[in-house]
């Protein structure tokens, strides 16, 4: 991925991880494969209501591609780093996904 070869940091938060779901390296290969991520869980679609609406579960999928998806309590905030990818679990992990993004750029 161009954005981890210049040495920058990709972020998600919340549903965010769905876009990352299907991207590529230059092998083909899953970016996330092997990578410990977080984002929206079931729990919280099914607290929102919105089970029946959203097309697929971000655990599932990102397991499918060969991610270790880790999650707390619904709606808490939760952010996690792997080497130059940052997530946060939902809205409220925002905060903590900047400050974790923040104090990189800081050390560079």
């Amino acid at each position: 991925m161009k954005i981890e070869a210049n040495n920058g940091f990709v972020t998600s938060v919340c549903h965010g991880v769905a876009g990352l779901l299907n991207l590529k390296d230059k092998d083909g290969q899953y970016y996330i494969a092997g990578k410990t991520i977080t984002g929206f869980t079931k729990a919280e679609e099914i607290l929102a209501g919105k089970q029946t609406v959203v097309p697929f579960y971000n655990k599932a999928e990102a397991e499918k591609r060969g991610a270790n998806f880790k999650q707390v309590r619904a709606y808490k905030d939760y952010a996690i780093q792997d080497g130059h990818l940052i997530t946060g679990q939902n809205p409220f992990s925002a905060r903590s996904v900047a400050k974790l993004l923040i104090k990189n750029l800081e050390n560079k």
